[in-house]
């Protein structure tokens, strides 16, 4: 099992700022493969974060335009990728 870091600069940005946005962006920083891809549904992040599917949807939009994430939608899930992953990883 691998470990994630959190920067104090996360304080300072727009993900802090709002708590959904946030949870989902560690839940997804915690779901990640090695690679820092999530392959997921919105159901499934909504139902472990406990956050509406709109809330999701609304959270991801925002993390895709602040730099955070990329996205690529299929018929039956949704692949994410954590853009700069390695920077969240222990050393």
């Amino acid at each position: 099992m691998s470990a994630i870091i959190l920067q104090r600069e996360i304080l300072q940005g727009k993900e802090y700022q709002n708590a959904a946005r946030l949870k989902v962006f560690i839940t997804l920083l915690c779901l990640a493969s090695e690679s820092g891809e999530v392959t997921t549904t919105l159901s499934t992040l909504a139902h472990k974060t406990q956050l509406t599917i709109k809330q999701i949807r609304s959270a991801l939009s925002a993390l895709i335009k602040a730099g955070k994430i990329t996205k690529q939608s299929t018929h039956y899930n949704t692949i994410i990728n954590i853009c700069n992953y390695e920077s969240y990883l222990t050393l």
